[in-house]
């Protein structure tokens, strides 16, 4: 695969859907806290607010950035959950290595590690989680309606 194949323009729109959901999630994940919050544990109010967010980021991800038609949904939560894992080691691993070399404050170490983790995320959730079935062909995936009002 050569970088034109990469960075088609279906891929690029994909890729801003994608940063659009994350951006999406967390304020839908803060919102959800600091409703939350008043009036439960903020632990409590933080485990809610991320499994709503979770939840969200699944269903948009899945229907909407990859516009995934597959029906076998455990799989898909099982490959999700562990790349949400991989994520997270990720993020962890960035992190340390700032805190250990330029920086001490952990929000800036967490910026640094959110540009790779979201390549590695969309790649993963593109070619393993909500990846259509080998047997479809690529056109077969995309059916976009023309709005140039063309007739079919």
């Amino acid at each position: 695969m050569n970088i034109t194949d990469l960075l088609n323009r279906e891929r690029v729109f994909r890729f801003v859907r994608f940063a659009t959901v994350g951006a999406s999630v967390a304020a839908i994940d803060f919102s959800s806290v600091a409703i939350f919050s008043r009036f439960l544990a903020p632990l409590v109010a933080v485990t809610i607010a991320y499994f709503i967010g979770v939840t969200c980021h699944f269903l948009l991800n899945k229907f909407w950035v990859f516009r995934c038609q597959r029906s076998d949904y455990l799989k898909q939560l099982v490959q999700y959950g562990a790349v949400i894992l991989n994520s997270w080691i990720i993020t962890i691993i960035v992190v340390h290595l700032c805190l250990s070399t330029f920086t001490s404050n952990v929000l800036v170490a967490k910026l640094f590690s959110i540009p790779c983790a979201t390549m590695c995320n969309f790649l993963l959730m593109q070619f393993v989680v909500f990846r259509a079935h080998r047997s479809e062909p690529e056109e077969e995936r995309f059916q976009y309606s023309s709005s140039l009002g063309e007739s079919e």
